[in-house]
């Protein structure tokens, strides 16, 4: 039994791992969404699970935005673009975007080539100002090549996004610094 193993078979083959995986995650944020919002009084929790995972081209994690709604982080190594999603809770549909591209936030990156990026999402209180509220995720992309961090955080209206329609904003750099060689100063 010969087993084919041509570059574009496996080209073919990566792009249906990512599509299916895209396709799983995108699945679990609208049943936990759903999930999330379901009023039966014998559930009083509510289930908020943050998860990451990396492909050749493309990262995805989840992050808690408020206190009922996640968002779902996508990374696309190729061009840089970051996006953060929001699923109306109450439509189980995207109810807000959010964007910022890696290579304009971290200038020591070049794209193209082989860029070795990792994505994570924690959790911060922020203070919240006027109708405009912080998200309490923190989306964190490192790039091991180049040795950066950078943290992006947004703001968003949840009364809007119940309302319906899409909100659309961008992704703020929040932190940022070197991975290796981090001086310290001693106190």
């Amino acid at each position: 039994m010969k087993v084919d193993i041509t570059p574009n078979r496996l080209l073919v083959t990566s792009i249906s791992a990512i599509v299916l995986m895209v396709a799983m995650l995108v699945i679990g944020v609208v049943v936990g969404a759903s999930v999330a919002n379901d009023t039966d009084s014998e559930s009083p929790m509510k289930l908020m699970a943050e998860s990451a995972a990396r492909g050749k081209n493309v990262s995805l994690a989840t992050g808690q935005i408020d206190e009922g709604n996640e968002g779902i982080y996508i990374l696309d190594h190729l061009n840089g673009n970051l996006q953060c999603w929001l699923i109306n809770p109450r439509t189980n549909e995207i109810g807000g975007v959010y964007r910022a591209n890696v290579f304009e936030a971290m200038p020591n990156l070049k794209q193209g080539g082989d860029l070795d990026f990792v994505m994570t999402t924690g959790n911060f209180n922020f203070q919240n100002r006027g109708n405009q509220q912080l998200a309490r995720s923190i989306v964190f992309v490192a790039e091991g090549k180049a040795g950066a961090v950078t943290g992006f955080g947004f703001q968003f209206d949840n009364t809007a996004i119940q309302r319906g329609g899409v909100q659309e904003g961008v992704l703020q750099v929040v932190a940022q610094g070197p991975i290796r060689d981090l001086q310290l100063r001693d106190q």
